[in-house]
């Protein structure tokens, strides 16, 4: 595995500027809802070198790209899509962080493919693990960068109906959620509709 700082090499040299995409929809349109999504195929590129060594049937599913929304959080990956979002914030920082963070959420994704049916911890030992196959290994599960912080009412309350454990959400979520906790425990980490979490106060 090449260290970090050839990968930045590779990332950042040469290069003086990136095509941006924005975000489709799966008949190719621009999609309304994905606009402040704008992908960078060469971003994409690159990120596909970094997960070809450890996970090269993830390549041609890999999307990764800006998101004009990201205020407060420097990057996300999102499993369903396998996309990488990244805050466009990092590029007035450093470019070590823009690639630092652009790693760490493709580890997110990795464990998501090698475990694609388990619930883990978002930061547990398979994430660090492959981090560290990607060479960041202690990588920190959170970075503090001087982000615009903006704060949301968490209005939404569910609780697991076998441990009774209350979780709190800005949002409903849009499909079916578990308690950890309890999935890990009874169930090996697999979601399980025993535990999946009920809606108790809406604020």
């Amino acid at each position: 595995m090449t260290s970090l700082l050839k990968q930045m090499r590779l990332l950042f040299s040469g290069r003086n500027g990136s095509a941006l995409m924005t975000a489709t929809s799966p008949h190719g349109k621009p999609s309304p809802r994905c606009r402040h999504r704008l992908r960078d195929p060469w971003l994409e590129e690159c990120a596909r070198e970094f997960i070809r060594p450890i996970a090269p049937e993830l390549c041609a599913r890999i999307r990764v790209g800006w998101n004009t929304r990201l205020r407060s959080t420097a990057g996300m990956a999102i499993a369903a899509h396998w996309s990488v979002w990244l805050n466009p914030a990092l590029k007035d920082i450093s470019r070590e962080e823009v690639v630092r963070t652009l790693l760490h959420e493709l580890a997110h994704l990795v464990v998501s493919y090698r475990h694609p049916r388990r619930r883990l911890a978002p930061h547990g030992s398979e994430w660090q693990m492959a981090c560290a196959e990607l060479g960041i290994a202690h990588e920190p599960s959170t970075h503090q960068f001087p982000f615009e912080t903006r704060r949301m009412k968490r209005r939404y309350l569910l609780r697991c109906p076998a441990c009774g454990r209350s979780h709190q959400r800005v949002r409903a979520p849009k499909s079916r959620v578990a308690c950890l906790a309890c999935c890990r425990r009874h169930f090996g980490g697999l979601y399980h509709e025993q535990y999946r979490l009920e809606l108790v106060k809406i604020a």
